[in-house]
């Protein structure tokens, strides 16, 4: 994030959470490397990599709104 100008700490949309998904991802795979191939086909992979950012910043903004939230992210 640094390397595009951001400030420590300031938010990145979509990008951060995809370290999250590509985390529990791989940890999941070594875990359960047979549970992984036979539940994580590729559909499935993509629809978790595309819903996780989308759900996670949706989620926050609308906490945000709420007044849940300090910060929308």
């Amino acid at each position: 994030k640094r390397r595009t100008g951001r400030e420590r700490g300031a938010p990145f949309p979509g990008v951060d959470q995809l370290d999250f998904v590509v985390g529990a991802l791989v940890l999941t795979a070594l875990a359960a490397p047979a549970w992984f191939t036979g539940t994580f086909t590729l559909p499935v992979l993509a629809t978790v990599v595309v819903m996780t950012p989308l759900l996670h910043v949706g989620t926050n903004g609308a906490a945000y709104l709420l007044g849940l939230k300090a910060e929308p992210w």
